[in-house]
């Protein structure tokens, strides 16, 4: 699913890039969940990484955020969060989330380095909203980079601003066009609903 996300995703990325890239500086793609492959899709992180840095060297900058809902980070986020100033953004670096979220040496690869193609970004937007993101990095080509600034994510200001257009009151943190994606894509509502519909008029159909 989370492969097929991300292909999904870069579709519309791609079809901008080849008929209006004028478009594609104006947009910003949101994706349910971290910007991470892992297992033996993880190969496509380092053409992705790639190809945003080529963007950007293009005068393309793409912003992509993804948005963690759970998890490790979320619940970190709900400990420190009381604490965190309003306005304010922390980037952790590969020794905090070891040490810190992960609870275990930091000794070994950089984390991420193999399967994200976004760091992570605690983001207390304001008293109400708090945010675990997930943004890519303008580093050099092949490069990976332990403790981005915040001078280093692609689009950052114009990630920050368009995000308070985009709060939905309905659900704790809830951002509306992955609230309405949702809605659409939910099994609890369509298509299940129909099906246990023509499942219940068939079976009163066979008893009376």
């Amino acid at each position: 699913m989370n492969i097929h996300e991300t292909l999904l995703l870069f579709t519309g990325i791609r079809h901008f890039w080849q008929t209006n890239r004028d478009i594609l500086k104006r947009c910003l793609f949101l994706k349910d969940g971290p910007l991470q492959i892992r297992a033996q899709y993880s190969k496509l992180v380092n053409p992705i990484r790639r190809f945003l840095i080529h963007a950007l060297e293009q005068g393309t900058p793409i912003c992509i955020v993804g948005q963690e809902k759970t998890g490790a980070f979320v619940e970190h986020l709900e400990l420190i969060g009381k604490d965190c100033p309003v306005g304010h953004l922390f980037i952790p670096d590969h020794n905090y989330i070891c040490e810190r979220i992960q609870h275990r040496p930091a000794s070994g690869a950089p984390y991420g380095r193999d399967t994200n193609y976004g760091t992570k970004v605690f983001l207390a937007l304001d008293e109400r909203y708090r945010f675990v993101l997930n943004m890519p990095v303008s580093v050099g080509m092949g490069t990976f980079i332990q403790s981005p600034a915040p001078t280093q994510m692609i689009g950052l200001n114009q990630i920050l601003a368009t995000l308070p257009e985009l709060l939905s009151s309905r659900y704790e943190n809830a951002l509306l066009p992955v609230e309405l994606a949702h809605s659409i894509a939910s099994l609890s509502t369509y298509p299940s609903a129909q099906v246990l519909k023509l499942f219940a008029e068939a079976t009163i159909k066979k008893s009376v």
